[in-house]
């Protein structure tokens, strides 16, 4: 049967300002999109510019794709994680300086295949990955394309659904450019941090007051008549002897996620975002990460503290006796390269299955159509006359009837069957 997806064409790259439509029936649209699981992001921009493509959040996930210092970066809603808190993210990085000379423009195509990613500039596959529980089905979502661009903007963008490298590679087919990349799981649940400063070892002086003072003393602290000081994050004035006046310091209003307040300070303060090893996409002040299965990371405003931690294993996508455990800060088994995932039959009854280092590829066989997870039989008896003439044909006396996988002629009343596809008036004696 046919497959109609709902497609929004890529366009080719023009120097025109991109106009994107931000209407809220249109943003509505673009998530929808996003949700169906066969789904693609398109945007043409220049190399040396930053900001966000799409941002999809609600109160407990978000969906943001976006690009910063020449790495591609893609936060994805997870639907569940061996380690063993709710609500997680994960957050892809894709380094287009490893891959060499680009530019001066990238065109990108992201698809979102069911539990598959990729990610084209042009026809160069850069990125391919297998996410088992990626859920881009937002409730309530608010949605933002396009945000906080520095640089020339966009002169394309699109969100669509179906497979459209298919079209658009068509003639010189696709080639493997991959680049460098890494991923790590990200913890939804604030956790204050536990780095400690380190405790300071000092004698108080006593402030003694002199002989005849005629003012105030507050918290070992002298004050003259009318004199005002911020004393314990208090602002006093001594209004006669030994009568004084305090109200608590007003602070202004701090606008990020994990306000913190420095020691020696009163008011609370945006905590400075971190750097972990020399990725170049960086982890916000508070934000709780796993870099590996069994390493826990925080950043604390410009630190990384880490520890190992205990984790919940699901078990990989391969059979047992291709499991391995020898990954940096991975506990739990992974599959080795070239792993047998086909023996676990993760293909649709009608695809061809084959092992690859980043997992199975699934290609529906001939005479059906889909991303190979599921297929579908095409109805060749839908073709036009000459289509189906091209591919052997139901000639006249005949009429076709579709089967999985092809096609088969049946002879009309009054007509017998010579060869597959013609019949002959039958002759009378």
């Amino acid at each position: 049967m046919w497959v109609h997806h709902l497609v929004i064409p890529l366009l080719l790259i023009s120097a025109v300002k991109c106009e994107i439509d931000r209407s809220p029936s249109m943003l509505v649209h673009y998530m929808n999109l996003l949700s169906i699981g066969e789904s693609w992001i398109a945007i043409t921009f220049d190399l040396n510019a930053n900001g966000t493509f799409f941002l999809g959040k609600n109160a407990e996930r978000r969906l943001e794709v976006g690009f910063r210092n020449k790495t591609l970066y893609m936060i994805l809603p997870i639907s569940s994680s061996r380690i063993q808190h709710n609500n997680k993210e994960k957050r892809y990085a894709i380094d287009f300086d490893s891959i060499g000379k680009v530019g001066p423009s990238l065109e990108l195509i992201i698809t979102f295949q069911h539990n598959h990613i990729h990610v084209y500039d042009v026809c160069d596959e850069i990125f391919a990955g297998f996410e088992p529980d990626l859920m881009l089905s937002l409730a309530h979502v608010k949605v933002k394309v396009v945000e906080n661009w520095q640089g020339p903007q966009p002169s394309h963008f699109a969100i669509g659904s179906g497979w459209p490298i298919g079209q658009k590679c068509r003639l010189n087919g696709v080639k493997k450019k991959y680049a460098q990349s890494y991923s790590e799981e990200i913890e939804k649940g604030y956790q204050p941090s536990s780095f400690n400063d380190m405790d300071e070892i000092f004698f108080e002086q006593v402030v003694i007051a002199p002989p005849n003072f005629n003012g105030c003393k507050i918290n070992n602290a002298l004050l003259h008549i009318n004199e005002t000081r911020t004393l314990d994050c208090n602002i006093c004035t001594c209004l006669d002897r030994d009568e004084v006046t305090c109200r608590a310091l007003e602070c202004p209003a701090v606008t990020c996620e994990h306000p913190m307040t420095r020691k020696g300070d009163c008011c609370p303060t945006c905590g400075e975002q971190c750097f972990y090893e020399n990725h170049k996409i960086a982890n916000p002040h508070g934000e709780v990460f796993w870099p590996g299965d069994c390493f826990r990371c925080q950043c604390w405003d410009t630190k990384v503290q880490c520890s190992s931690e205990y984790a919940t294993c699901e078990p990989p996508s391969c059979p047992e006796e291709d499991w391995v455990y020898n990954e940096k800060f991975n506990c739990c088994p992974k599959c080795r390269d070239f792993a047998r995932f086909c023996a676990l039959n993760p293909c649709h009854k009608y695809a061809t299955c084959t092992d690859s280092k980043r997992g199975p590829k699934c290609s529906c066989n001939t005479g059906f159509q889909g991303n190979g997870t599921f297929c579908e039989d095409i109805d060749e008896c839908a073709f036009s006359q000459d289509a189906r003439e091209q591919l052997g044909g139901c000639l006249a006396g005949s009429m076709c009837r579709n089967i999985p996988g092809s096609y088969k002629c049946d002879c009309l009343p009054g007509y017998q069957m010579i060869g597959e596809h013609t019949c002959l008036p039958l002759i009378r004696v």
